[in-house]
């Protein structure tokens, strides 16, 4: 690495860190003032309240990382600008792409690390936060399932339908258990006041079957049964139709991908979960997208107040950018987008106008 990029990255990295803390310290600020009723009513101790904060922490840097780069590089370029270092390096035969290449590839860096942060770091610390908050501030029963009553379940060519899960005692209560054939036509239908899960087998109780065959396009009841007591056939276990209470931002990519498939059994929309699958996937490369963003934005500074118009031009376009993000975002959720392009859109938009823009001062 030659001396002069060895130079920016050191500038680069110590305003980017004072950046971060600063806006760590905001929000450790805004959230413990904004909690801080929460914490005197219910006679938080402190060693709650700093477990809180601290693992909330986290969640909040990795949000906080891009718009920190690009402060970084809008102070970095624009100081040098100021000093006119960037027309003695120009002079001594350096071009802006030369110049800009380290910043570039700490752009690529932060991305990965951001990418890193979000999916090994962020998601146990973002559980005991909750976990703080809910148990020990707010002193509620944390929800742990989804979803207990009135449950849909399709899985194959078997279609269930459970009133009531109780999974203390491995036991559904109402079930319908609808089979279909090749041609997705109903051929068996069972229904049981109570199934239970002993030994590996589940055991139907006071269960009626009812087989259907097709002919000329008509449904015909071939055959009924009734029973008091019968074991089913049923591959899954008693877990798989227990789907976790979890927040998307306590789960990695492939813990999200799986939660997904899992939820999808149960007849609940996914596409929001989709949209925040592929948010976690494109998120990290808002940093080198705010890296491209602000080396053109620092060369354009002028000299008179360039510090204070650096930092405005930063808030502007971090926030813009969020706004942006988020807008595309609440589009997917909502069905108008599909999920992927609602989640890197953005980034290919304002990555776009950073490349034009850094090809014009070329």
């Amino acid at each position: 690495m030659r001396i002069y990029q060895r130079y920016l990255l050191k500038e680069l990295i110590q305003i980017f860190l004072l950046s971060l803390l600063a806006l760590l310290a905001i929000y450790i600020l805004l959230e413990f003032f904004g909690t801080l009723d929460d914490f005197i009513e219910n006679q938080v101790k402190i060693k709650f309240i700093f477990l809180y904060l601290a693992n909330q922490t986290p969640f909040f840097a990795a949000q906080f990382i891009p718009l920190a780069l690009f402060l970084a590089t809008m102070l970095t370029l624009g100081g040098m600008g100021q000093n006119n270092e960037i027309i003695a390096f120009r002079s001594c035969g350096f071009t802006l792409y030369q110049l800009s290449l380290p910043l570039l590839i700490a752009g690529v860096f932060f991305s990965l690390f951001t990418f890193s942060l979000t999916e090994y770091v962020v998601p146990p610390t973002f559980a005991r936060a909750r976990h703080i908050k809910t148990v020990f501030v707010k002193h509620k029963q944390e929800k742990k399932l989804l979803n207990l009553k009135d449950v849909w379940y399709t899985s194959g060519r078997n279609i269930y339908h459970f009133n009531k899960l109780d999974p203390g005692k491995n036991a559904i209560q109402g079930v319908t258990l609808y089979r279909l054939d090749q041609s997705s036509l109903l051929k068996k239908r069972i229904d049981a006041k109570q199934l239970v899960y002993r030994n590996g087998h589940w055991i139907a109780k006071k269960l009626t079957i009812r087989d259907f065959i097709y002919q000329n396009g008509h449904s015909t009841l071939q055959k009924f049964q009734q029973k008091q007591s019968a074991a089913l056939s049923i591959s899954e276990k008693p877990e798989d139709f227990l789907i976790p209470q979890k927040a998307v931002e306590e789960m990695n990519i492939r813990e999200l991908n799986r939660y997904i498939d899992k939820v999808k059994n149960i007849g609940v929309n996914v596409n929001e979960y989709k949209v925040q699958l592929y948010h976690k996937f494109f998120f990290p490369l808002s940093c080198l997208v705010m890296a491209l963003l602000g080396i053109p934005f620092s060369l354009g500074s002028k000299r008179s107040g360039g510090f204070a118009r650096s930092i405005g031009i930063s808030l502007v376009i971090g926030f813009s950018f969020w706004f942006v993000l988020s807008f595309s975002l609440a589009l997917g959720k909502a069905g108008i987008l599909s999920p992927l392009p609602a989640a890197f859109l953005p980034h290919v938009f304002y990555g776009g106008l950073g490349i034009i823009l850094i090809r014009r001062n070329i």
